[in-house]
């Protein structure tokens, strides 16, 4: 369901921060995780899955291709008065206890996702379960703790605790509405919900067997000042977690450059691991049934990437480029939302549930474009994303780390036309580099980098850049592979954005990466996280 943004610009000071459990989430084990609510009402729909054609478990297919963790959304009550479900998933215990249990026999880790909430919420709505919807403060209070005890006791009880735990989900306007709401009141917003918040986490704390990570989740993935805002708020009540879930597509979110910004100030600010833990892509702009897609054309111009097979993959494995690249080694992976939810058989929501929702729309899927299986059921390249993170980038030096400032960067060689090269490194945050392209005359330079003993297949080279418009030439290249030089102008944004050459098939053993810049006096290109990886 299209999520709802409510964009609240309130300044905050930095005050306490909390501990939590966030030593025990290592960076190096980095999450490759799906959210696969949708999959047992997909199932009794009639779906199947296939990879390469034969027929598997939809689970042995995402874990043959990189999955390690699965994301599953629990909410109170998805039925009517009558028993009609909601749709969706229809997300009760009962099958979310099914779907864990299936993933832990699979070898898969599980995150518990609370809603709080009979059917969907988002900043636009925090609808209260219609079992609690006349209680006090109070009760409320005890009913957070209650439920989210009575749950992991019985996922306990059954060898299926949750291996995180995520209290909430999109809080950026709070939760459980009125009480729990962040904005438009009286002042005292945050303590109430913080005081949910903290019921949520204690819950987590008397159940546990060993210590079990903590995640608080926000949506606006690209919007650092929202962001900064509610985490302010949030460890100044003293509130303890340890991760912050950050919802991210790329159509409504901003870009990826935006991404970056948001969770490095959070890395830094509040020394919390970072987990992207909704994000999807297009595979085809087609529809399959009445219900608009999220994405269509206006969406994909937005977002930059084609809506096909490779553009999604190329925005998944930029996205993950981005995660491991937050400073402090504080990027632990990302979840995908709904991969397996590729038709209009199970609707977004039933009339009951809409009914719940108070609102009148058409039944059907706005999201089938956006799995990572085609609308027969068969897995596309976008679900080979999960691996990427596996994957070993072939350049030395690819960040202009090593040597702090010089006109001479390790692993790379350069070219100029006469004597003026205008290539340097410079620090642009105090704490990292990036190679610069300037002068104060008419310049003409490369810097490039040759690799060798390279297996033939297919290879995506990418890269960070920013600059001046009206450079004459700037552009990536590849070249010397075994086919025609490849080549990318670079001369399009003048903040930082990723580009890709994907689908680049070496067949000789080696190649040739460089950037090229030819430029009239006092222009720029910068440039960061070059990336060459061997990726089928």
């Amino acid at each position: 369901m299209k999520k709802l943004k409510k964009l609240i610009l309130v300044s905050a000071a930095v005050l306490g921060l909390t501990a939590g459990n966030a030593s025990l989430v290592k960076a190096d084990d980095f999450i490759n995780g799906a959210d696969i609510s949708i999959l047992d009402e997909m199932e009794n729909s009639g779906a199947v899955y296939k990879s390469n054609g034969t027929q598997k478990d939809p689970l042995t297919i995402l874990k043959d291709n990189g999955v390690n963790y699965v994301r599953l959304r629990l909410w109170v009550d998805p039925y009517d008065a009558n028993g009609n479900p909601y749709g969706a998933g229809t997300n009760d215990l009962n099958r979310t206890l099914k779907l864990a249990k299936r993933a832990k026999n699979k070898g898969l880790k599980v995150l518990l996702d609370f809603h709080y909430s009979d059917f969907w919420v988002d900043p636009g709505k925090q609808n209260l379960p219609k079992a609690w919807q006349n209680q006090s403060f109070e009760q409320l209070n005890s009913s957070v703790y209650s439920y989210t005890a009575d749950v992991l006791n019985q996922m306990k009880s059954k060898g299926i605790y949750p291996d995180m735990v995520q209290i909430g989900n999109e809080l950026n306007s709070g939760m459980l509405w009125p009480y729990g709401k962040s904005w438009g009141g009286d002042g005292k917003e945050f303590t109430r919900l913080a005081t949910f918040l903290k019921s949520g986490v204690q819950a987590v704390k008397d159940t546990q067997s060993s210590n079990t990570p903590i995640m608080l989740h926000l949506a606006d993935g690209g919007n650092q000042s929202t962001f900064q805002w509610w985490l302010d708020e949030i460890t100044n009540q003293s509130v303890d977690f340890d991760i912050v879930g950050i919802s991210y597509y790329p159509y409504w979110h901003g870009s990826l450059a935006d991404l970056s910004a948001n969770m490095d100030n959070i890395s830094e600010r509040y020394n919390k691991k970072v987990v992207v833990v909704e994000t999807a892509y297009a595979n085809t702009l087609d529809n399959l049934d009445q219900k608009t897609n999220a994405v269509t054309a206006t969406e994909e111009a937005a977002a930059g990437y084609k809506a096909s097979q490779d553009g999604q993959y190329e925005f998944l494995t930029d996205l993950v480029d981005k995660i491991k690249d937050v400073k402090n080694n504080n990027g632990l992976g990302f979840f995908y939302w709904e991969p397996l939810w590729y038709n209009g058989n199970v609707s977004w929501a039933t009339q009951a549930g809409m009914s719940y929702l108070g609102v009148s729309d058409v039944t059907g899927n706005e999201w089938e474009n956006q799995a990572v299986f085609d609308f027969q059921g068969n897995a596309l390249r976008g679900i080979k994303a999960f691996n990427y993170s596996n994957l070993t980038n072939l350049l030395q030096n690819n960040s202009f780390e090593w040597d702090g400032y010089t006109e001479s960067p390790s692993s790379w060689k350069i070219w100029k036309n006469g004597q003026n090269s205008a290539i340097k490194t410079e620090s642009y945050d105090n704490t990292r580099y990036k190679l610069s392209f300037w002068s104060d005359k008419a310049y003409e330079s490369s810097i490039y980098q040759t690799v060798g003993k390279l297996s033939s297949g297919t290879y995506k080279l990418s890269i960070d850049a920013m600059g001046d418009t009206s450079l004459e030439t700037a552009e990536l290249y590849i070249k010397n592979y075994g086919g025609n030089e490849q080549k990318i102008s670079l001369k399009d944004s003048s903040t930082w954005k990723t580009y890709t050459i994907d689908n680049i098939q070496i067949t000789n053993g080696q190649c040739e990466v460089g950037v090229y810049v030819k430029s009239s006096a006092n222009k720029w290109l910068n440039i960061d996280n070059v990336r060459l990886v061997k990726v089928d």
